[in-house]
C-alpha cells in the first residue's frame, strides 16, 4: 500500500525540459538593449534622463529613418523619449524637438572634465552656464541624483570669480558654492 502511494500519486515533471524551454531565447534586458544603441542615441538619452531607470527600448522603422522609443519606470517624471539614430530628440509625432547635443566648446571654454563630458549635458544646462558663466573655464562636471532629480555640479578653474554651480537638468540653479 505504501509503495502505491509513493509511486502513483503525483505525476513526475521533466524539470530539465521546463528549464530549457524557459531559456530557449536570449534574455534581453533594457540595459542590454541600451548597450546596443548608437552612441549619439545613448548621449541624448543620458543628457535628457540621466540615470533614470529604463524599462524598455523599442526600435521603430519609419520612412524618415530609424527611431528609438525609450520608456522609463517613472513615467510621470520621465515620459517616453523618441530619439533619431543621429541623436536628435524627437516629439511624439516624430518632428524634431531639439537637435543632437552639439560641440559646445565655443560657448564655454573646456578643460579637463571628470564625470560628465560637456557634450552630454542637456541643452538647458548649457543655456544656464553660458548665460551665467560665459567664458569661464570648466574644471570638473559631475552628475548626481538627488531623489528623482538629476543634478550637474559644475566647478570652474577660477572659483573666486566663478563659484561652483548645482544645476538641474532643466537648467535651474539650485545653489551656488562658496565664492
Amino acid at each position: 500500500m505504501t509503495a502505491w502511494l509513493l509511486s502513483g500519486c503525483s505525476p513526475q515533471r521533466d524539470l530539465t525540459a521546463e528549464y530549457h524551454a524557459a531559456y530557449g531565447f536570449p534574455l534581453a534586458s533594457a540595459g542590454a538593449r541600451f548597450g546596443t544603441l548608437p552612441p549619439p542615441v545613448k548621449n541624448t538619452v543620458r543628457a535628457e534622463a540621466g540615470s533614470a531607470e529604463i524599462t524598455n527600448i523599442e526600435r521603430l522603422q519609419r520612412p524618415e529613418g530609424t527611431v528609438y522609443r525609450v520608456d522609463f519606470r517613472n513615467r510621470d517624471l520621465y515620459p517616453s523619449l523618441y530619439v533619431a539614430s543621429d541623436g536628435n530628440l524627437l516629439n511624439p509625432d516624430l518632428t524634431i524637438a531639439r537637435g543632437a547635443p552639439a560641440d559646445t566648446s565655443a560657448v564655454i571654454s573646456g578643460g579637463p572634465v571628470t564625470g560628465v563630458n560637456p557634450t552630454e549635458l542637456p541643452a538647458p544646462v548649457w543655456k544656464t552656464l553660458s548665460a551665467r558663466e560665459a567664458g569661464a573655464e570648466i574644471a570638473h562636471i559631475n552628475k548626481d541624483t538627488w531623489g528623482d532629480r538629476v543634478i550637474y555640479i559644475v566647478t570652474f578653474k577660477d572659483p573666486s570669480h566663478h563659484p561652483r554651480l548645482h544645476v538641474t537638468a532643466d537648467g535651474t540653479v539650485l545653489n551656488e558654492g562658496p565664492k
